[in-house]
């Protein structure tokens, strides 16, 4: 008897898309409901990307759907945005919101999930601290310098210790590399913010009617990790109160072949545009390319809300 066929590997960015919609529908049929993705593979959370995923949801969902899934893989990117998205999906997941994070939802991502009921992970994924990542010139080294406002205790605390021990000189010289104090007071402030989201949409969904343990969550996804990156797994979710489990086996498989499809896609995309750029290269003249900067030579990735 003739063995079957394996099905064909996808060629294209084109094909990876296809088969990314046939697993998501796969996926919508196993958990009786409207599934929608949001692979951000080389993309950040943006005022654009929330214009994007309205006019999506708008054309494939009814308003009001009862049941939406989000299988959401992100870095993260601007807070302000990620609560605006939050709410958005919400008015399309009205009687159940569950977001599916195959691998990463990160910092503003991070925030993002917590507007659901629930959280469905992979055991490689990852979610992470919401305090903010500032970027910011140092006007003393002409550089840009990116830090977290919980930088900014830790440094205060450094300078009142070099006092206690009477080295009046090293704290004058970390004072001089402050910025200036109404600026630090804002930096700080933007971890307020951050907590405030994440105690209003904890409190209304997640977390209803336990206003302090919201608090306790959001506190602790705010100021309570040493580091940006800090791996939160299902079970460090568990553990701070969030409402995380991990994906039944045959959702597993289907929600990891989407993953590896989303990575796939974007290794096509940017094979693609490195072929463009090179023969756009070769056809800028040889004196004229000699006189270019390297930074112009890259090239930006763009990515899509959805699928």
């Amino acid at each position: 008897m003739a063995k079957p066929e394996a099905p064909a590997t996808p060629r294209t960015a084109t094909d990876v898309e296809a088969a990314i919609r046939q697993q998501i529908k796969a996926l919508a049929e196993l958990r009786g409901g409207v599934c929608y993705p949001l692979l951000l593979t080389s993309a950040n959370i943006g005022m654009t990307l929330v214009e994007d995923v309205y006019d999506e949801l708008r054309r494939d969902c009814a308003a009001g759907n009862s049941q939406l899934d989000v299988v959401l893989h992100s870095g993260g990117g601007d807070i302000d945005a990620a609560y605006n998205l939050a709410l958005l999906l919400r008015r399309f997941g009205t009687e159940r919101l569950t977001f599916i994070v195959p691998r990463w939802a990160k910092s503003a991502a991070t925030l993002l999930v917590c507007a659901g009921d629930s959280i469905l992970m992979t055991p490689v994924a990852e979610l992470g601290p919401v305090d903010p990542q500032i970027t910011e010139m140092n006007p003393l080294e002409r550089r840009l310098e990116s830090f977290s406002p919980l930088h900014i205790e830790s440094t205060l605390a450094l300078i009142r210790e070099e006092y206690k021990k009477g080295d009046k000189r090293m704290a004058d010289k970390l004072i001089e590399r402050l910025q200036f104090p109404l600026t630090l007071g804002s930096f700080k402030k933007s971890l307020d913010i951050g907590r405030q989201y994440l105690i209003k949409l904890l409190s209304t969904r997640m977390l209803k009617g336990s206003p302090e343990k919201a608090a306790d969550v959001a506190k602790q996804l705010t100021e309570g990790y040493a580091d940006h990156g800090y791996c939160i797994d299902v079970e460090e979710a568990r553990a701070i109160g969030l409402r995380a489990e991990e994906l039944p086996a045959e959702q597993l498989d289907v929600v990891w072949k989407i993953h590896r499809l989303a990575r796939q896609k974007r290794e096509l995309e940017r094979a693609r545009k490195d072929k463009e750029l090179r023969k756009r290269i070769k056809e800028i003249p040889p004196e004229l390319l000699d006189r270019l900067p390297p930074e112009l030579l890259g090239y930006p990735e763009q990515g899509t809300a959805g699928t």
